[in-house]
């Protein structure tokens, strides 16, 4: 992966959390009133680390809502918790070589534990292997 597409994925991914207004959609011929109204849609579930719109407790973002968010959206994701939990172990140099790989490692590990949270999947994804001799 280019760095120089970092600092693109970051800026996407803080502008996909920013609070958007929908469009009325406007229809040319009116509905047909039917007999019984349509049950109201479910809303959708929302996450425990979601504390408001556009804002979100970074550690207790699970795996789920990680791998539920549209395709753009998953990837500058990644690439923030790649960052942010790179800073936050205090690890200077980052192998860009390796970062496709590593996330691709945690988005497997994701896949397999969707409760967790993406530190903890980043942590059990990313930890040294001991061998076994």
């Amino acid at each position: 992966m280019n760095t120089r597409f970092l600092p693109v994925l970051l800026a996407l991914w803080l502008a996909s959390c920013a609070p958007q207004e929908q469009q009325p959609v406007q229809t040319a011929v009116a509905p047909v009133p039917s007999a019984a109204p349509a049950p109201a849609p479910s809303a959708p579930s929302s996450s425990e680390a979601q504390i408001a719109p556009g804002l979100w407790q970074v550690e207790r973002v699970r795996c789920s809502d990680l791998l539920g968010a549209a395709d753009d959206d998953r990837a500058a994701a990644a690439m923030f918790y790649f960052g942010y939990l790179a800073a936050k172990a205090g690890i200077h140099v980052i192998d860009v070589g390796k970062i496709d790989e590593n996330v691709g490692k945690v988005m497997k590990q994701c896949e397999a534990t969707p409760n967790i949270t993406v530190p903890q999947a980043s942590r059990d994804a990313l930890r040294p292997r001991r061998s076994a001799g």
